[in-house]
């Protein structure tokens, strides 16, 4: 079920991350770092960008998904952003998506971030905002389940609103030419993103029935998510980018 999840999170951000690259102008000869790169699909794609030329360092808490990549354009490193050291002042790219939500202090690993890229590089980051959510007809059961999703997501430390914040904290970060565009769509209910959140609430149904949600009320808002009847809103996604001060 976890790869089925994370197979659905690449489907529906990949498109994201291409026109981001493409608005960076990311090309041959690129040296770029790729954090917290989960199954790979960015790193695939910064490694067709860059070239013969070019290279790519994934790397990631987990690397068991990555390691199948590794070549002679990509390195593969296992690595905690908040406690590891990453090679200073040397990328033209730092990516990383949905990843700073997961973080705190969140300034903190933005500035460990920023510290990667050379003078004049960049940094392309996608963080989603699930304030947003909304599930229609919204039932009772949904409700509930929700209210618990968010409030488990806070408990261990993720802040679930972190994409309102992502433009901001590049500007307080110091960071050059920042852009930012905030992007919402609605679905009918068993499209893409309704059943990544469905399995998002059994991933975390043990964490939910710590703070009192019930299974059965669970099972129910994952069918009305389910439902192609429904029409749900996911999280809004900021893409965002800024460029490190100081000399190309």
């Amino acid at each position: 079920m976890e790869r089925t999840r994370l197979r659905l999170l690449e489907e529906y951000h990949d498109p994201l991350s291409a026109g981001q690259l493409d608005e960076i102008g990311v090309s041959e000869g690129w040296r770029c770092l790729d954090v917290g790169a989960g199954g790979g699909s960015v790193t695939r794609m910064l490694a067709e960008r860059v070239g013969s030329t070019g290279s790519v360092l994934a790397v990631d808490l987990d690397t068991g998904l990555l390691e199948a990549l590794a070549s002679d354009r990509v390195e593969v490193r296992r690595h905690d952003l908040m406690s590891d050291q990453l090679p200073p002042d040397e990328f033209d790219l730092v990516h990383a998506r949905l990843l700073l939500m997961f973080l705190s202090p969140r300034l903190g690993a933005l500035d460990r971030l920023i510290g990667a890229a050379r003078p004049g590089g960049w940094l392309a980051l996608i963080a989603p905002d699930f304030t947003t959510v909304a599930l229609s007809p919204a039932s009772l059961a949904w409700q509930r389940v929700w209210s618990r999703l968010l409030d488990a997501a806070m408990a261990g430390g993720w802040d679930p609103g972190y994409g309102a914040r992502l433009y901001g904290d590049l500007c307080a970060a110091g960071l050059a030419d920042v852009h930012a565009d905030y992007i919402g769509r609605c679905y009918p209910g068993g499209s893409l993103p309704s059943r990544l959140l469905s399995l998002t609430l059994e991933r975390m149904r043990e964490q939910m029935v710590r703070f009192g949600a019930a299974g059965y009320e669970i099972d129910e808002a994952r069918q009305q998510l389910e439902n192609p009847a429904s029409t749900f809103t996911p999280p809004t996604s900021c893409v965002a980018r800024g460029r490190r001060p100081g000399r190309s």
